[in-house]
């Protein structure tokens, strides 16, 4: 039951991620961008230090996680050429 729980999770984080993703405002700096399976992979950790086992908020932050590494921008420097949809001229 707690593998179907984590795994419906990873799926509804995922959707999350791919719904708000282009409508929530993004952290930019001239030269960094926090994309979002970076925070969501720094708001795991603490989950896994203080041994909170909770599957679905730890599915859900997986899957957000995973749907921000599908892109081709994932990385936290900014390149030259980049669009706004991750797609490198």
């Amino acid at each position: 039951m707690i593998l179907l729980a984590y795994s419906l999770s990873i799926i509804f984080g995922y959707a999350l991620a791919k719904f708000f993703t282009p409508i929530l405002p993004s952290i930019k700096t001239k030269n960094l961008h926090i994309h979002h399976w970076i925070w969501s992979t720094c708001l795991l950790l603490p989950l896994f230090y203080f041994g909170l086992e909770n599957e679905y908020l730890i599915g859900v932050l997986t899957g957000i996680a995973l749907q921000g590494l599908s892109y081709q921008n994932w990385s936290i420097l900014k390149k030259e050429g980049a669009s706004k949809f991750g797609v490198w001229k």
